[in-house]
């Protein structure tokens, strides 16, 4: 009891120091003079609450956060883990950002395997409440700690992790897919549904085709199952149980594997293939019993799906569905990143007139606001570069070099934003490669872009 009575000690001095007896203080504090004397003076002293210390520490004009190392004592005030005392002390101290008190109260718990699900539910409890960083060390520790690979509350963190760590880094985004892939099988339906969805768009991000395509073909399978389940003649709990947690419409999933397929089948340059997930997709429109929400999801994939048979058609060289695209764009600016990526990667092949496209849209292109985008940023960052990679390449095809070397400088900025390795290394070649004919600004732009990566 050394520690605990060191924290009432230190109470008992910054009462006397506000010249306070404990009934005047218990006043001031909004603590009932009753409890706060049981607190103080009761033999064994009453534990403090969570609460109690923090009215106390304001009262006293301390920090938040004051005396929280040594209230982890009060919180195994009898040897034993007092949840109602462990389980706010922890979110409280993930708020504040005490790693050092977290960690030691999980050191503690963790004698006891047991209190395992009570650390996995403070962290659901942080992670479903918005605070996803806070909940990360929660997470870690269940990772750590979990005896049983088969658990789904292991593969339940190991989803949480891999969600709380995607942003614009493409190598840490890889990472997280790696180490989330083994468990997203064993997750409950509805995060699984999430989870395939997430390793797709990952895989997308960053290029990775025979990834994406994996896990767009699982998706499609999976939540054809589900939804013939909830739709079909097996409505029963489990499936308007996945229904009512998926974080989308799950109409959103079933399409989404689809339209996936498009992209990628258009990418393997399999047109037939494109063609079939874009009826597929087109036959979205038949399901019955949809509700408005489901409805206008459906609305998204018709309209995804007819761009993407725009797309199709500029593959295959069709000079119309350019200028349709052109339209396009002027409608939906939103999509300009998708629809410029399509042009340029076939501009050299069809020759497609590039310069009257920049003419109209360069700006456009160079100020895309990537908050108010419909496409996450990290793909938006990834078609962005591959954009400037293909101008800086058919701009070499037409000699104009200073132009080809403009567009390499801003592909190569975005690559090393989000650490895209692969992208790096066709940008710095193809730079080396027509160094002769950069002018002194650029190579001094080239040359501050590579020498950050010495301060990273």
């Amino acid at each position: 009891m050394e520690m605990t009575m060191t924290l009432r000690s230190e109470i008992e001095r910054g009462i006397a120091e506000m010249g306070m007896n404990f009934s005047e203080f218990g006043e001031w504090s909004g603590i009932n003079r009753g409890i706060f004397s049981a607190i103080l003076n009761s033999n064994p002293p009453k534990p403090i609450s969570l609460n109690q210390l923090e009215r106390i520490a304001k009262a006293l004009g301390h920090e938040q956060g004051w005396m929280f190392d040594l209230y982890i004592d009060e919180c195994f005030y009898d040897g034993r883990p007092n949840r109602r005392r462990v389980e706010p002390f922890l979110i409280r101290s993930a708020e504040l950002n005490r790693i050092d008190c977290i960690q030691k109260v999980l050191s503690r718990l963790l004698e006891d395997l047991k209190q395992l699900e009570m650390i996995f539910e403070i962290g659901e409890a942080l992670y479903t409440s918005g605070k996803i960083k806070e909940s990360v060390v929660f997470y870690q520790c269940i990772v750590q700690n979990e005896k049983y690979h088969q658990s789904e509350r292991l593969a339940v963190s190991h989803y949480r992790l891999f969600r709380a760590a995607l942003g614009e880094d493409n190598e840490r985004n890889l990472r997280a897919a790696i180490e989330f892939e083994p468990f997203c099988d064993k997750l409950p339906d509805h995060h699984r549904l999430d989870g395939l969805m997430k390793l797709a768009n990952v895989y997308f991000s960053l290029d990775k085709y025979g990834e994406a395509e994996t896990y767009s073909r699982e998706l499609s399978r999976f939540s054809k199952i589900i939804f013939e389940n909830i739709n079909g003649s097996l409505n029963d709990k489990i499936g308007v149980d996945v229904h009512a947690q998926t974080e989308y419409s799950l109409i959103v999933y079933y399409g989404y594997g689809y339209l996936a397929m498009q992209s990628i089948m258009i990418n393997n340059k399999d047109y037939e293939q494109a063609a079939y997930y874009i009826s597929k997709c087109n036959s979205l429109n038949n399901i019955s019993g949809l509700d408005e929400q489901a409805k206008n999801e459906v609305l998204k994939f018709d309209f995804h799906s007819k761009a993407n048979e725009m797309y199709l058609n500029i593959a295959n060289g069709d000079e119309q569905a350019f200028y349709e695209c052109l339209d396009f764009i002027r409608k939906h600016p939103e999509e300009i990143l998708v629809a410029l990526l399509f042009i340029t990667e076939h501009a050299t092949k069809h020759n497609y007139p590039l310069d009257s496209l920049l003419h109209e849209f360069s700006l456009q292109l160079e100020t895309f606001s990537y908050e108010n985008s419909y496409y996450h940023s990290t793909n938006n960052f990834s078609r962005q570069m591959s954009i400037y990679y293909n101008l800086a390449t058919w701009y070499v095809e037409q000699k104009k070099h200073k132009m080809s070397l403009d567009y390499l400088l801003k592909g190569l900025a975005i690559a090393i934003k989000i650490k895209s390795t692969v992208m790096f290394m066709k940008f710095v070649p193809l730079f080396e490669k027509y160094r002769s004919n950069a002018s002194h600004e650029q190579i001094v732009q080239y040359e501050i872009l590579i020498g950050g990566l010495l301060l990273q």
